[in-house]
């Protein structure tokens, strides 16, 4: 999806990332499980490499 719209591939994965963190801190925050989902798209990007 990044080469379609023309974007940078380690700033889409790093925004992407940013987001996921924010998401469960809020969760936290809010005294809610961690979204399962969120987890593992977390855990992709960070076995992924460029």
């Amino acid at each position: 999806m990044t080469d379609v719209l023309g974007l940078d591939r380690t700033r889409a994965r790093a925004w992407t990332y940013g987001r996921l963190l924010q998401n469960c801190l809020w969760e936290v925050e809010d005294g809610r499980p961690l979204d399962e989902e969120d987890l593992e798209t977390a855990r992709r990007l960070r076995g992924r490499r460029t």
